[in-house]
């Protein structure tokens, strides 16, 4: 090592999408942690720096994201609370206006025609902000101190380990060496499971089709043939993406009726989707607001209250301690709106309904008997349980009786979202999604039980807060209906059940008795869980394999603790904690590999939020720098001695 060597800030980022760059433009902020020594920054992805996998410039427009244009933002604004320089920028809207106006050039037609007719409120496409990401990767490039260089190395890493005070990391053809390196590695696949494995082999043996949980534009749908049955499993996000790839992505396209509703002009490209999925019903629309989405102030679970439950000695358990809350205040949402809007469906007052959620727990009979006065027609009151599972308890005669509900329920839908503020249900919708903010301040290194954790916040709040909060742009629902009434996607029913038969996938619904489907093929529609030893990344893997770190336990009182898929870490700024319970200080983790330990690392940084993303970031660009500084320093005073 020559002295040039040891004066140098060596550092690595593995992983290019949205949250490396943002650790990059940390690192750049607060360079003068640096005092001028000079610092190298290593990036390293199988994918192009700026959108990732995920949020590639390359994929097709059509697809959209459910995160309202002006929100999303790479950049630090005044709400940011960090220790770190704020660094101020446009955020997505804002950046389609300057592109709009010819501020900034793009020699994308198809985004100069988007950016046009943004709105601040509008559902941008995946693709936009895949650009916009890229644009704010190259301007974190002209802003660097000058003591700093960036370099890209578009491949992946496969393993990592500390020797000294070095971090090794490997790649499949090279090993480098760094003073410090952040994880950001963003959404894995997994490996196959035992079932799914089945199904490929099933698969492959029988000429049919099988589609892993995958990120839909990574998954190849090139042998799957037009007019072939495939049964796609879930009905979420995912799935949404799927169909558009399948119908707008082969040449079909919607046309819009007087009434404002579509028929879909098909290419004849298309297969036919058999959709189902545990509820049955897909995501449900967001509301069209006309803004920015609206934040109803809570009454009951109010960040003083998150705040002396965090305070708790104790380990928290969802349904008891958090949901009583939540529930309450999307109950007191929807019953003043629905008296606002519909006077007319009350016998009592909103006044009335207050005081039994101020006096009585939800669904005790106290408080049933208060809401049964109040509003005396059980259909206008809200029914959480039909929110979460709208097709429980009922049966089909026939599979036309199905197809006629599903068809009306994804009318009544759309029609409810089109209301936007004068919709009590969706409304509602948007508290019930906004209690995973608290969610977020509690779960963090085990605030909840294992057992509570895995069953109550993983298991049934994800999906059901998911479902009704944060589904997609609402005329994702009425293309849907256009889809269906083309007999494109055909819907099959709640509890899908998947069987290997003979030479096909059978797909059938409990719920729809003697409905049998035979299929060509199945596509898995969900993305897979975030479990590091269970990861596709070798890297990951072999993190927890040979000991450099380890998975995150969440305790269990008197029980087993549950065995998160996270990698376990210490307190801000997360460094990864070692199989012996030692700190790898110099290696640190951000964003999806820690869900569990954290929660919600999926989503991306909003603007004017004091985003966590930012903040989580900011301090893993401080703590970068500052070891590397110590580095310097010692390797300097072992030189001297």
């Amino acid at each position: 090592m020559t002295e040039s060597d040891a004066a140098a800030i060596r550092i690595a980022i593995v992983g290019a999408g949205p949250r490396g760059i943002s650790v990059l433009e940390r690192l750049s902020a607060n360079g003068a942690l640096a005092q001028g020594a000079s610092t190298s920054i290593t990036i390293f992805d199988p994918f192009e720096p700026g959108g990732g996998r995920v949020w590639a410039s390359a994929q097709p427009q059509h697809l959209l994201m459910n995160t309202l244009c002006a929100d999303a933002t790479h950049f630090t604004d005044r709400s940011v609370q960090c220790d770190g320089p704020i660094v101020e920028g446009p955020n997505l809207y804002e950046w389609a206006q300057m592109v709009a106006n010819g501020t900034i050039e793009t020699v994308d037609a198809g985004i100069l025609a988007e950016s046009s007719r943004m709105e601040p409120h509008s559902h941008p496409s995946r693709k936009i902000l895949g650009h916009y990401l890229e644009w704010c990767y190259g301007k974190d490039l002209e802003q660097l101190p000058e003591n700093f260089t960036v370099a890209f190395e578009q491949r992946e890493v496969t393993g990592l380990h500390r020797v000294g005070a070095r971090t090794i990391v490997e790649t499949e053809t090279d090993i480098h060496e760094f003073d410090v390196v952040v994880l950001a590695t963003g959404h894995t696949d997994s490996l196959p499971s035992k079932q799914e494995s089945a199904n490929r082999d099933f698969a492959a043996d029988h000429g049919l089709y099988y589609g892993l949980p995958s990120n839909p534009i990574s998954q190849d749908l090139s042998s799957i043939q037009p007019g072939s049955v495939i049964a796609v499993r879930g009905l979420g996000m995912n799935f949404f993406d799927y169909v558009s790839l399948l119908t707008e992505g082969r040449g079909g396209r919607f046309v819009e009726e007087a009434d404002g509703s579509l028929t879909y002009l098909a290419s004849g490209q298309e297969p036919v989707l058999l959709a189902g999925s545990r509820r049955g019903v897909p995501y449900r629309a967001k509301g069209v607001f006309g803004q920015m989405t609206p934040q109803f102030v809570a009454r009951y679970l109010t960040p003083a209250i998150v705040e002396d439950l965090a305070s708790l000695e104790r380990q928290l358990n969802f349904m008891e301690d958090l949901w009583p809350l939540a529930v309450k205040d999307a109950a007191y949402t929807y019953y003043r709106v629905l008296f606002e809007q519909h006077p007319e469906h009350f016998a009592g007052t909103f006044e009335d309904i207050v005081g039994g959620l101020d006096s009585f727990n939800w669904e005790s009979p106290e408080m049933e008997k208060v809401l049964a006065n109040a509003v005396p027609g059980q259909q206008h009151r809200i029914d959480f349980d039909a929110m979460d599972k709208p097709l429980a308890g009922k049966t089909f005669g026939t599979y036309d009786d199905f197809l006629d509900w599903w068809k009306t329920d994804l009318a009544e839908d759309y029609a409810e979202a089109t209301k936007g503020f004068q919709s009590a249900t969706k409304c509602a919708a948007v508290t019930i999604g906004a209690a995973r903010g608290a969610i977020r301040r509690l779960a963090r290194y085990g605030g909840f039980t294992g057992e509570s954790y895995a069953k109550d916040v993983q298991g049934w709040m994800r999906g059901f807060a998911g479902s009704v909060a944060s589904g997609p742009p609402a005329q994702r629902i009425n293309e849907l209906k256009a889809l269906v009434e083309a007999e494109i996607v055909c819907p099959l029913g709640p509890d899908m059940v998947v069987e290997r038969s003979n030479r096909y996938f059978r797909a059938f619904s409990p719920a729809i008795p003697g409905m049998i489907h035979e299929c060509v093929g199945l596509l898995e529609a969900h993305l897979p869980g975030n479990h590091a030893s269970r990861s596709s990344s070798s890297l990951l893997r072999r993190i927890v394999e040979d000991g450099t770190g380890r998975l995150f336990h969440i305790p269990n009182p008197g029980q087993e603790p549950f065995i998160s898929g996270a990698l376990e870490v210490g307190q801000e700024p997360y460094a990864l904690i070692a199989a012996d319970g030692t700190s790898q200080d110099g290696i640190y983790v951000v964003g999806v590999p820690l869900e569990s330990i954290h929660w919600g690392t999926q989503l991306g940084p909003l603007g004017h939020t004091n985003s966590r993303f930012l903040r989580d970031n900011d301090a893993v660009a401080r703590a970068a720098i500052n070891f590397g500084r110590m580095n310097i320093a010692a390797l300097e005073s072992a030189q001297r001695a």
